[in-house]
């Protein structure tokens, strides 16, 4: 009987009422809080490391380019996660939407990994933020760490402990716990910080700027080096999900999640613009320092300052992304918990602070014991995987959401004009034109509480003829089978291109074959999925484009999947492994106290649990 309900429950999705329940987290967060939070994460230290590196060694000036594919890339992952955002404003982010469109099975695989990767690269910002205190101190901090303490000669881990990193992921650790309204404040300050570095960086070195630099050699890598440009560039701009893996914390959900994430994608954007601009203006490419390329820059326009400036900047990104990475997978943790995917233990919420402590101290401890042992070439190694499925994850629910039958319309009240005027805009620009007939403009709630709409009250769209057909379980198959032969086509078509491109340039019939068979896979799988009639819930914003925008999302998600070390699936597989060890242990420990409960009539117990 346990092992039944286990089978299913591998299946099972959350239901919407659930996600509608009250939550014990305290709603504090306010659009400029959640922008700081999401600019935080994605302009961190990569803007002051990255960009040299991708300019000197991948793409040159036209790097410009590759962060706008970049950028263009990532704005569609992050519509997918708004709609998702103001539909079901519950912690968990990916993790949440994916169990409720997809099921459990899929929603445990993408929590788990986006933990492990908030984890890994919690240890590689604290750590880098150590070397930018360090290099303040001009390296004093870590030769006492290698003289006084202990040298390492391992090649998997670090040189020496950093106790500096694990002293800084500590403070950060304490900070999440003493509440969200704290934490946030402090990551406004940091954030604030680095944009003055940022907004000095771009109009002083504009003065020295010298265009032969882009005429000369704007792209000496060629097509190629913008598109491996535009692949790296795509990892400095992920993070953006921080928005919504506060959502369950968020003043008015519905509106502020998908405000800010389109504010956090404009600011991170014009940010990385900027900086990339005036830094290949300044410098000749091959000039550039790979490590230090902002520092150097300056330094040889007879400004030696501008190194501490640049440590200052680089330390204020590294400590707000350190925020943001230590208090993300902490909901996440909380939110699996709650479900009974991991152990309840973790979904205690303190009632001072209003946060989930025992999972914020428990990721905290593995990213501090990780930032002090491992240096940031073994941590950065284990990064990228978990994002792409997540965000991709998330397209594909998007995509099966809007043909699924029984998705409930989410609307606002509130008397806030200002409000309604930012939900009518968000409302005009990427959902349906038609609104409640009781209601001319979009109201917001000031608690921002989830508010379905009944069957009776769903507005009906003016072209009744995209209503003809309801959507149904026999149609939602469909749907599904479809999008399974849309990501399987997707996924070949990018293996195709990236490993025998110049078997295709050559003429190969075989090559040529798959190409065809492959895209022509995913036309149909298009057009089947255009044929089935959607579902008429409506959101305060909805993604445009359905099913055009999910499928070119997916596909360029597999493209940059593909192009993954070998290495990385390794390590994917064995994660994945001891996290479907842990979810099934844990599932029948759950079910086997279960049993003995209803065995000794214990009802209150049981029914507590189920």
């Amino acid at each position: 009987m346990a092992y039944q309900r286990l089978r299913d429950n591998l299946t099972r999705k959350k239901l919407d009422e659930v996600c509608q329940s009250d939550s014990l987290l305290r709603r504090c967060l306010t659009a400029i809080d959640l922008t700081s939070l999401g600019v935080g994460v994605v302009v961190g230290s990569g803007l002051y490391v990255v960009t040299g590196e991708l300019v000197r060694d991948v793409a040159g000036p036209a790097t410009v380019i590759s962060f706008l594919l970049a950028s263009v890339s990532a704005f569609l992952c992050a519509l997918f996660y708004a709609e998702f955002g103001c539909r079901i404003p519950k912690a968990g982010s990916a993790y949440t939407y994916t169990y409720v469109a997809l099921g459990e099975i899929w929603a445990f695989v993408v929590g788990w990994n986006v933990i492990l990767e908030y984890i890994i690269t919690g240890a590689s910002v604290a750590r880098a933020c150590s070397e930018y205190i360090d290099t303040m101190f001009h390296g004093e901090i870590y030769h006492l760490f290698m003289n006084g303490i202990a040298t390492w000669n391992y090649p998997a881990i670090g040189p020496f402990p950093d106790l500096l990193a694990f002293g800084l992921v500590v403070a950060v650790v304490i900070l999440v716990c003493l509440g969200t309204r704290l934490s946030a404040n402090v990551q406004k300050v940091v954030t604030a910080g680095n944009f003055l570095v940022i907004l000095f960086m771009i109009v002083y070195g504009l003065f020295f700027a010298n265009f032969e630099n882009w005429t000369n050699e704007f792209a000496p890598y060629g097509t190629r080096g913008v598109l491996r440009g535009a692949a790296s560039a795509f990892y400095a701009f992920a993070g953006f999900d921080v928005v919504t893996t506060a959502a369950e914390e968020v003043i008015n959900p519905q509106t502020n999640i998908p405000l800010s994430l389109i504010l956090t994608m404009t600011i991170s954007t014009m940010a990385y613009f900027g900086v990339v601009i005036t830094l290949t203006l300044m410098l000749p490419y091959y000039q550039l320092d790979a490590f230090a390329p902002l520092a150097q820059a300056f330094a040889q326009q007879t400004f030696p300052a501008a190194k501490y400036i640049i440590a200052v900047g680089g330390i204020c990104a590294t400590l707000s992304a350190l925020v943001c990475v230590v208090f993300s997978p902490s909901r996440i943790i909380y939110s699996m918990s709650a479900d009974g995917l991991l152990f309840r233990w973790f979904s205690h919420v303190n009632d001072k602070t209003h946060a989930p402590v025992r999972a914020t101290i428990t990721v905290g401890c593995l990213t501090a014991l990780m930032a002090m042992i491992f240096g940031i070439d073994q941590l950065v190694e284990l990064l990228s995987i978990g994002t792409l499925l997540a965000y991709t994850m998330v397209a594909i629910s998007v995509l099966v959401s809007r043909y699924q039958p029984g998705v409930q319309s989410v609307y606002e009240n509130s008397a806030s004009e200002t409000r309604a005027r930012t939900g009518k805009w968000l409302l005009n620009l990427c959902s349906k034109s038609d609104e409640p007939e009781h209601d001319s403009t979009l109201q917001i709630s000031q608690t921002a509480a989830y508010q379905p709409i009944t069957d009776e009250e769903k507005p009906l769209n003016g072209n009744d003829d995209n209503f003809k057909r309801e959507a149904n379980e026999r149609t939602a198959f469909c749907v599904k089978l479809s999008v399974f032969l849309l990501v399987a086509g997707s996924v070949c078509l990018a293996v195709v291109l990236t490993y025998s491109f110049e078997r295709i340039s050559e003429g190969e019939w075989w090559a040529i074959f798959l190409i065809c068979l492959f895209s022509g896979t995913i036309v149909v799988s298009l057009v089947a999925i255009q044929l089935q009639p959607r579902n008429s819930a409506t959101f305060p914003f909805m993604v445009p484009g359905v099913p055009y925008i999910p499928a070119i999302t997916i596909f360029i998600n597999a493209v940059l999947l593909v192009n993954l070390n070998w290495m990385t699936y390794v390590r994917f597989g064995v994660w994945m492994i001891l996290g479907e060890m842990f979810y099934l242990c844990s599932d029948l420990i759950v079910f086997q106290y279960l049993y003995c409960c209803s065995f000794y009539h214990d009802h209150r117990l049981y029914d507590s649990f189920t």
